[in-house]
């Protein structure tokens, strides 16, 4: 069997035996997806002991709350949004600020600051980008695009979650970006600054 395709066949089903106490499968599910959360939380993080602390805890998270899983997405796609939530909020964590050893000059580093020009062009694009999404894209772009831009996930995971082809989920991205771009002239050039 391949080494990252899953070992049973029902997500469901597997969760079950989970819950009814079953030691062994839980450690099938571990097994399985500890290599990708892990990797997932090292390429994010960058530091190998966060990334098995991040590892811990999402697995530590998954099982207790297993019980809330409602089937709307795989098991990995469900996994993953822990994941992401768990890496997100080392990120968040405060860092600690440095205060320099000698004297007591603790003022911060100037902002820069955007032109008002720059700010108010910006705001615009951003209006225009909404629109088009709200009213130009098809109720499953506009998740394509939730998934992807504001959930970050991989096309492997969207075309998983929502029962369609790798292929399909490029194709729709291919289209959203058309009809943004068409939707918001400037907008290339505004990034590109």
């Amino acid at each position: 069997m391949p080494r990252n395709q899953k070992m049973w066949s029902n997500d469901r089903e597997l969760v079950e035996q989970i819950l009814g106490g079953s030691a062994s499968h839980f450690e099938l599910l571990y097994e399985t997806y500890f290599p990708r959360v892990y990797r997932f939380a090292l390429k994010r993080l960058g530091d190998t002991a966060e990334a098995e602390d991040v590892t811990q805890e999402v697995f530590f998270s998954a099982f207790s709350c297993l019980d809330r899983f409602q089937g709307e997405s795989t098991l990995l796609v469900w996994i993953f949004g822990i994941t992401r939530n768990t890496v997100n909020r080392r990120f968040r964590k405060q860092r600690p600020r440095l205060q320099p050893i000698e004297g007591d000059d603790t003022r911060e580093p100037a902002a820069a600051d955007v032109p008002a020009d720059q700010a108010v062009d910006a705001r615009r694009m951003l209006e225009l980008c909404e629109s088009v999404i709200a009213n130009e894209l098809t109720p499953l772009q506009r998740r394509i695009f939730h998934l992807k831009h504001l959930r970050l996930q991989p096309i492997r995971s969207i075309a998983a979650a929502l029962g369609k082809s790798e292929d399909a989920i490029k194709a729709n991205l291919y289209r959203m970006r058309k009809a943004i771009a068409a939707g918001t002239p400037g907008l290339e050039s505004l990034l590109s600054d």
